[in-house]
């Protein structure tokens, strides 16, 4: 068996790792992971999937959902943290069981023999209802909120809740309908992958906007377009090079 543990705290990551050494020492640690960037570059990079991950919900940079938002990660997951109102999410994200910090070996072990059971009373698919689900699992899954950390707490932004994205000093701001911006941690490259093209498209080398939020366009020199957002007193401009398919977007969305 394989496995990967998500963790930011290394007194939990090493408590976990015992843990699981205690209960089958022929199980194979793949990975230790303590941020959603870590973890993102794992599942894009990794040969083979683990059979199962152990993830804490808050890490370093943010909540684990953002994974399961941005990446499909098909194996079962058992969730570790210290917070109870995470428990619906985390059974809508391959939960298979939710371990409340601090959890002794007793719970841990049960969590196993309820994935072990699981697995071995799961009826192998015929190759037609495979292939389905395989090409199922091959559908990008976009981003539809952010979670952003504030002095004051965490804030969840909704993707839908985004007017446009707009770097400042090489940094994205993503800007709300009422012009309150806040800071992502992504590249905006990285950015514009995430999001739904059917409603967002990348302006030009440092702009991003939500279809939703287009009011009208004007034309420009060099065969810009001026992009006007609605109820906001902020004009985009598309790029020279991205103006043609700007146009074709907005046909075909």
């Amino acid at each position: 068996m394989k496995v990967v543990i998500i963790e930011d705290e290394p007194p939990a990551r090493e408590k976990l790792a015992k843990f699981i050494g205690r209960y089958d020492s022929r199980i194979e640690i793949l990975a230790r992971l303590e941020s959603v960037a870590a973890t993102l570059r794992y599942f894009d990079s990794c040969a083979a999937a683990p059979d199962i991950v152990f993830a804490d919900i808050e890490l370093l940079d943010g909540n684990v959902f953002e994974v399961f938002q941005m990446r499909q990660i098909s194996c079962p997951v058992i969730f570790t943290t210290a917070y109870d109102q995470f428990l619906l999410q985390a059974f809508e994200q391959s939960g298979i069981a939710y371990l409340l910090k601090p959890f002794d070996f007793q719970k841990f072990a049960a969590a196993m023999r309820k994935f072990e059971t699981l697995k071995n009373n799961f009826a192998p698919a015929d190759n037609a209802l495979l292939r389905e689900l395989q090409e199922s699992l091959r559908q990008p899954k976009y981003k539809t909120r952010f979670v952003i950390k504030t002095a004051s707490g965490i804030r969840l932004l909704e993707t839908r809740q985004i007017a446009f994205v707009q770097m400042r000093n090489e940094i994205p701001f993503a800007f709300d309908a009422a012009g309150n911006k806040f800071p992502l941690g992504a590249t905006l490259t990285e950015l514009e992958k995430t999001l739904n093209p059917k409603a967002f498209f990348r302006l030009n080398r440092s702009e991003i906007v939500n279809l939703n939020f287009i009011e009208n366009l004007k034309p420009d020199f060099h065969d810009r377009l001026v992009v006007c957002l609605r109820n906001l007193n902020i004009k985009l401009v598309s790029s020279t090079s991205r103006t043609p398919s700007l146009r074709k977007w907005l046909e075909n969305t």
